[in-house]
């Protein structure tokens, strides 16, 4: 097959490394999607309450505070593929345990959210390492289009593992989407042991703590002109936006009154807006113009929430869902495409980890915080708020777009970093 064809995603799937860890990748994250359904699911069961969902949501998240910083200054400093292999190792011991609980019986809310908190850390270590990785199984000019076409796969995931989990959970139980993520890291690591990268150039022997090394990313990071300014808006669509689409168990449950295949098929609209624009990026396949694509999504997630919050019915909720799932893939995609595009390689490890760390903890702040509030106010009130934050943070970025387009966008950004501080 001419891969060519197919534009970005082609040119990703042409390089064999990138295409053979694509296949397991898919088939992790669709255990994952569906498993993180499932806990959310049945913490509603267990307690019927919107705080404890939130605080599952956030034992999932949170641990990433400690453990993502400490992955990006071991992926700078080490090969990040045995990294991988032993964190994927961990995961699919962390699933196995949720279903042998499950199954017995024997799982309690406060098991659920103990366990889900291991798997917190080791995922904490395992976002960044991923993200690195990516970079040693692509040549350089297929890199945007790799990132693009990763989220094509991650957002696919989100569509097929809920959708699954639904259909599984409705008829045989959370516990049996548990035993499958557990067999999806299995094929993972089958995967990765079929990749086959040559070893890496030494590299410098470290002068500085783990500590150290850790402060000296996150300084360059804030006081790159481009990429300072793009994790903020990371950070607000962490805290603004995907708060809502981890709360949606509790929508499905009080607002719209619906069960386990509501919920999969809610997310599963989420996960297929957030597919298409995953596509979109993947065909274009280059980091040119996504400074744009970046700051309009903000305007997109605002009109998102105010429509699910003001919804009254499940199918109207759900294309408002789909609507937002569109406009986190923008963000989510084009801020990571712009970072890879512009950072130092020596850097990047612990710049994608400072991602990462945004990437999960935010939501998880953001989710408890909706929960709380929810348990007081209701689900809706939060989500206005965070649409009238959303168009601030729109405003602040739309007029910074031509700095941020000169140090993030084309692949000579790296020579014009004089103010990057490296």
């Amino acid at each position: 097959m001419n891969l060519s064809s197919f534009g970005g995603i082609g040119r990703a799937l042409a390089n064999r490394n990138y295409r053979v860890y694509s296949y397991g990748s898919a088939a992790s994250l669709i255990g994952t999607w569906m498993q993180r359904a499932a806990v959310g699911w049945l913490a509603w069961e267990l307690t019927h309450d919107p705080k404890w969902v939130g605080i599952a949501v956030s034992a999932d998240l949170l641990p990433t505070i400690v453990s993502s910083p400490i992955a990006g200054v071991l992926a700078d400093r080490f090969h990040p593929m045995r990294m991988l292999k032993v964190l994927q190792l961990l995961a699919g011991l962390q699933a196995a345990a949720l279903a042998v609980l499950t199954f017995s019986g024997l799982i309690t809310i406060e098991w659920l959210v103990a366990l889900t908190a291991v798997l917190g850390v080791v995922m904490g270590f395992n976002h960044p390492v991923r993200q690195t990785t990516i970079y040693l199984l692509v040549r350089r000019e297929d890199l945007s289009a790799a990132v693009a076409m990763t989220s094509v796969i991650f957002n696919t995931s989100r569509v097929i593992g809920p959708a699954i989990a639904g259909f599984v959970i409705h008829f045989g139980g959370a516990e049996f989407a548990f035993g499958l993520n557990t067999i999806s890291f299995m094929i993972m690591l089958a995967a990765l042991a079929a990749v086959r990268l040559p070893p890496l150039p030494p590299r410098t022997r470290p002068t500085m703590s783990v500590l150290g090394d850790i402060m000296a990313g996150y300084r360059y990071a804030f006081v790159h002109a481009g990429i300072g300014p793009t994790l903020l808006i990371s950070l607000s669509a962490a805290l603004l936006v995907r708060p809502a689409v981890e709360m949606l168990p509790a929508f499905v449950g009080q607002i719209f009154e619906g069960g386990a295949d509501s919920l999969g098929l809610i997310l599963a609209a989420n996960g297929v807006g957030a597919m298409l624009a995953g596509i979109w990026l993947a065909w274009r396949g280059s980091a040119e113009g996504l400074v744009p694509v970046a700051i309009w999504s903000a305007v997109l997630a605002a009109v998102a929430l105010v429509g699910l919050a003001a919804s009254d019915t499940f199918w109207l909720g759900t294309a408002f869902v789909f609507v937002l799932g569109i406009a986190m893939s923008l963000r989510g995609t084009a801020t990571q495409t712009l970072i890879q595009n512009a950072v130092d390689p020596e850097m990047r490890g612990r710049v994608l980890s400072l991602n990462s760390l945004i990437f999960n903890a935010g939501p998880a702040v953001g989710a408890f915080t909706l929960g709380l509030i929810a348990s007081w106010a209701g689900l809706q009130p939060p989500l206005y708020v965070a649409a009238v934050l959303s168009l601030g943070v729109w405003l602040w970025a739309w007029l910074r777009r031509d700095r941020l387009a000169a140090a993030l966008e084309g692949p000579d950004t790296r020579e014009r970093r004089a103010d990057a501080g490296a």
